[in-house]
């Protein structure tokens, strides 16, 4: 069962709250909204139980439309539409599809409300229209004492019309939004998901064609070095020349150290084996020694997250810094870990600014990790700098004190 959101009902009833003073309902949007919802209300109702009735076999479609014009007519409100229906498009008239989702409860409010709101706005109309006719017909004649009286009860009417309408219009709307409100937020949650899906294989993509490329540029380089380095070695050693053999064998020894280096940056960058033996503060220490600008690090509290959440994290404060030294030129770099119930990172720098977050590139990547957590990222970045990136994670089951 979807939990109600009390920031999102206090919303709604801020939203509908009429003004204090009762004179000021003849000029509100609230009131003359509200007459316009409950007057399609009724017309909208009456349509819907007619069109039950006489289509009894397409009531799903019935249904379906219903509740998708109900959810637009929240507009006259003020109300945000919630979108369309999670059921989708119904495949055809009978689709039992159609009465899911709330879609027959919102029918049966729809002509419900049809029937309760004709009756009070069927004597407010008539009211008016008598008092309104009485006084058009008096013009020209001698102003008396009846006639303000008249003027006066006609404001009253009014008022106490727009009032009625208020609160018939506003509990129709509240029962209307809180039926298809939590199916439309599971809907965009599932979008949601489904485009963080598709962000992050595209992200994996890139990340292996990284990869690609780090070995083909680094680790392949020096042992293509290496093995012409051998081969010299091979031949001075045929033609009696010790060294040569010496020499060459020396300059194969550091290109197997480079390749070596390379490789072990590749596999660090893959998952740095630090973060698995000493935990994420001392693993972002590590990677903040490797950048080629200063970099100070702040760290408080005492608590390791699960190790696919803190790799996260240090992919994120890693892409900060290569975004930050590569095409920031940052100069000076800052970053603050708080290991507390929520897992915060900020990484600031001073460079040129100016952002983007593009869809498959680094930042995105990097706002797609965190979300897959639960997490959000916000990125700061005006141009001129300086640049700012904030990740929140939310309190994960299993976190591990420290001692």
């Amino acid at each position: 069962m979807t939990q109600p959101d009390p920031s999102h009902e206090a919303a709604i009833r801020a939203r509908l709250k009429p003004p204090p003073n009762p004179l000021r309902m003849l000029v509100s949007p609230l009131g003359w909204g509200a007459v316009a919802y409950c007057a399609t209300a009724i017309v909208g109702g009456m349509l819907a139980l007619i069109a039950g009735i006489v289509g009894l076999f397409v009531l799903p479609l019935v249904a379906w439309g219903t509740a998708n014009v109900e959810a637009y007519r929240l507009r006259l409100l003020g109300l945000h539409r919630p979108g369309p229906l999670p059921s989708g498009p119904i495949r055809h008239p009978w689709d039992a599809n159609g009465l899911r989702s709330g879609n027959l409860a919102v029918w049966g409010i729809a002509v419900l409300f049809a029937l309760v709101d004709f009756l009070p706005g069927a004597i407010v109309v008539t009211l008016v229209l008598g008092i309104s006719t009485a006084l058009v017909s008096r013009i020209g004649e001698p102003v008396h004492g009846d006639a303000f009286l008249a003027l006066g009860a006609l404001v009253v009417l009014l008022i106490a019309g727009l009032y009625v309408a208020w609160a018939l219009a506003s509990v129709q709307a509240i029962l209307v939004e809180d039926l298809i409100r939590p199916r439309t937020e599971l809907r965009e949650q599932v979008d949601q998901l489904t485009s963080s899906r598709r962000e992050l294989v595209d992200v994996f993509a890139a990340e292996r064609r990284r990869i690609e490329r780090d070995l083909h540029d680094g680790a392949q380089q020096h042992l293509v070095l290496l093995s012409m380095q051998l081969g010299e070695a091979e031949y001075a050693l045929d033609t009696g020349r010790p060294e040569a053999v010496r020499d060459a064998l020396a300059a194969a020894h550091s290109s197997m150290e480079a390749a070596m280096t390379s490789l072990r940056d590749t596999v660090r960058g893959i998952h740095p084996q630090i973060l698995t033996d000493r935990g994420l503060a001392d693993a972002v220490r590590e990677l903040s020694e490797r950048q080629p600008v200063p970099v100070t690090v702040t760290i408080t509290g005492h608590q390791q997250p699960p190790e696919q959440l803190a790799l996260a994290a240090y992919y994120l404060v890693s892409e900060a810094f290569t975004n930050a030294v590569k095409h920031a030129q940052a100069s000076t770099m800052s970053v603050r870990v708080a290991l507390t119930d929520q897992l915060q990172i900020e990484v600031y720098d001073d460079g040129r600014g100016g952002a983007v977050v593009r869809p498959g590139h680094g930042l995105s990547g990097m706002i797609e990790r965190v979300q897959t957590f639960g997490g959000g990222c916000w990125v700061s970045s005006p141009p001129g700098g300086p640049t700012i990136i904030r990740a929140s994670f939310p309190h994960p089951s299993g976190w591990q004190g420290l001692p």
